[in-house]
């Protein structure tokens, strides 16, 4: 019987930081996993999973997530793991849930557990049968009202191991969110009596002492920047679009000109669909637009190329999506995610890649960043590009790093950036409403950031101090509306605010840079700032950076990396037996063969990736149903 656990964690990533997890998991019970986003939170919960498998084969395993995750979790956990939850969501009367003939497998949404006519879920039948869960995980922002410490504490939860999943946005807030998880570790995680360390304290580190986020990112970061130009002419002779009651623009995103001037073509902007003479009118007065088509056509002279084109407004999904029919005289090959819309995603993409229905996969898909690691296989995305800013540079960084790359890979997805020459628009956002908030995404948290891997980010940092602090020093009634827009700060509405927001968002950058001595001084050195910035922003590109104790940028120290999963033999024989795989029916033999002295989860979790193996990489348009009628029939005849 040859060794074919690689096919049980084909999905699943082994950098150090998801290793050191349930590392953690086993030594103390519990684990924080700090900043793990989309889908590298699941794969590190995957392995979290898999070590329980390994240990007992039909476990009592319970997820709690938001709502609209919980969609997420399943399918991760079914096409990295193979394991099919039999209850999702919300069971107020459900009988005789828990079987040992069976794994009992269990997502459970936290919004539930905080109304008050939930009566008798999942997690309170299991607390009054006196049953310990032998792995929770819990995925919810452990802040503001999101505590279900005591919903867990009435309902009598008890857990062997608990994992925590909270996202590290901010050093200055975790202090007390660490008070939350310690409370929550304590409430439901079973312990010996005789253990000492009642206390619970929260343990956060890798294998070398630090703790690390440690993204799904493999080499460099690929970032690619489009330049485009807008005609001065076109937005000369109108203005910003108000809230007419507040005199408050409506959008301050920067990459739609349509969403923000009162253009003449914006009629033709909202219409339903665009034929040729219609996008000719859009590009004559978007520049940005026509850079982006450009670069889609020549992406597209690719077949193996795939897309997402990731908006922030809801209007700039629609337009991208119109212009992208247009210029492709058709839909095909094009996926829309639309919230507005009752499905997850475009009806025909669903079918195609969840259910093996569909004839092609997308070449493209738009999106906003609540569709959220709804796509199937992200593995496969070779270009991301950035239509639009997100406000925060977390978010930025999110877009590319819930593509779940594997470690092991060498070659990362394009990522592309707009810029135009003169700063009005996505320069503006960059430099100002982007970058103003860089503070939003480091911490003591050691990880690479792909801010510092943007072109021209010297000059972007240079240009972003110089006039935070001109405003913070000389803020006047006539720039708020201007500070508004540019820094997306829609709270401020006086001077004053316009100078406490800037000054709050320059202290913020000076301490990171460590540049208190050049701003302090009434006048700034050019020449200084611009080699001090320039110094460290070529220190800290393309490492792991974090907050030192004076809360200071600066490199982290590489710790040990932890053995490889696999050695040559294991390897050679994932293979051999791969290649053995040829989508015929004589395949099942083998498979039989290789499967029969499996546990039912391991079986079943080994199933799922030879599915995804003839799916994915034979082409073989079969869904996972119809591949486990084959295997079954192939069982009995």
């Amino acid at each position: 019987m040859s060794n074919i656990e690689w096919l049980w964690t084909s999905g699943v990533s082994f950098d150090s930081y998801a290793l050191s997890v349930p590392e953690k998991l086993s030594k103390h019970g519990y684990a924080v996993a700090l900043n793990r986003m989309e889908t590298g939170k699941t794969q590190t919960a995957g392995l979290c999973v898999q070590d329980i498998l390994t240990d007992k084969e039909n476990p009592n395993i319970a997820i709690i997530c938001s709502e609209h995750l919980a969609r997420n979790w399943y399918f991760s956990m079914l096409w990295d793991m193979g394991l099919e939850f039999k209850y999702s969501g919300v069971f107020e009367k459900s009988l005789d849930l828990f079987s040992d003939a069976v794994a009992n497998f269990c997502i459970i949404s936290f919004e539930a557990l905080l109304r008050d006519n939930y009566e008798n879920p999942v997690l309170t039948q299991a607390g009054s049968s006196g049953i310990a869960w032998d792995l929770i995980v819990v995925d919810i922002p452990l802040s503001g009202e999101a505590d279900i410490t005591e919903q867990l504490r009435n309902a009598k939860v008890r857990t062997k191991k608990l994992l925590i999943n909270a996202p590290a946005d901010g050093i200055e807030s975790f202090d007390s969110r660490s008070d939350k998880l310690s409370a929550l570790v304590k409430t439901v995680l079973q312990r010996n009596k005789k253990e000492k360390g009642a206390d619970c304290p929260i343990i956060l580190s890798e294998p070398d002492g630090n703790v690390a986020a440690g993204r799904n990112m493999a080499g460099n970061y690929n970032i690619k920047t489009i330049s485009y130009k807008i005609d001065g002419t076109v937005t000369a002779k109108t203005e910003r679009i108000d809230d007419k009651r507040l005199g408050i623009p409506l959008y301050s995103y920067g990459g739609n000109i349509f969403e923000e001037y009162n253009l003449k073509e914006r009629k033709t902007y909202f219409n339903d669909e665009y034929g040729k003479t219609q996008l000719k009118t859009l590009l004559a007065a978007d520049g940005k637009l026509e850079a982006f088509l450009k670069e889609i056509v020549t992406l597209l002279a690719d077949s193996e190329n795939r897309i997402v084109v990731y908006c922030t407004s809801a209007n700039t999904v629609k337009y991208v999506s119109k212009a992208l029919w247009a210029c492709n005289g058709g839909k095909k090959g094009i996926c829309v995610y639309d919230r507005s819309c009752s499905t997850v995603t475009d009806a025909e993409f669903v079918n195609g890649e969840f259910y093996g229905t569909g004839t092609e996969e997308p070449n493209i898909i738009v999106a906003d960043d609540k569709a959220g690691s709804r796509f199937l296989n992200v593995e496969k995305i070779t270009h991301i590009i950035n239509y639009e800013y997100p406000e925060s540079p977390a978010v930025l960084e999110q877009r590319l790093t819930r593509t779940g790359r594997n470690p092991s890979e060498t070659k990362n997805p394009a990522f592309y950036i707009f810029c135009d020459d003169d700063y009005k628009f996505d320069g503006r956002m960059l430099r100002k409403t982007v970058l103003s908030n860089i503070g939003r995404v480091f911490s003591k948290i050691p990880d690479k950031n792909l801010l510092f891997d943007i072109d021209g980010i010297e000059e972007h940092l240079i240009v972003l101090i110089l006039d935070l602090k001109f405003i913070a020093d000389n803020a006047k009634k006539d720039m708020v509306e201007d500070f508004r827009v540019e820094y997306n700060a829609p709270e401020v509405n006086t001077a004053k605010d316009a100078a406490a927001t800037a000054g709050k968002r320059l202290k913020s950058i000076v301490e990171m840079f460590g540049l208190h001595d050049v701003v302090k001084q009434k006048e700034i050195d050019g020449e200084r700032l611009f080699t001090e910035i320039s110094e460290m922003v070529g220190k800290l590109r393309g490492k792991r950076v974090c907050l030192d104790e004076k809360g200071v940028l600066s490199v982290a120290k590489e710790g040990p990396k932890p053995a490889g999963h696999k050695n040559a033999a294991e390897m050679k024989n994932s293979a051999d037996f791969t290649k053995k795989l040829t989508g015929k029916k004589e395949d099942f033999g083998l498979i039989k063969a290789e499967t029969e002295k499996l546990s039912y989860s391991q079986k079943l979790s080994v199933l799922i990736g030879v599915w995804k193996h003839y799916r994915f990489d034979l082409k073989i348009p079969k869904s996972y149903k119809d591949f486990i009628e084959l295997y079954n029939y192939a069982e009995t005849h």
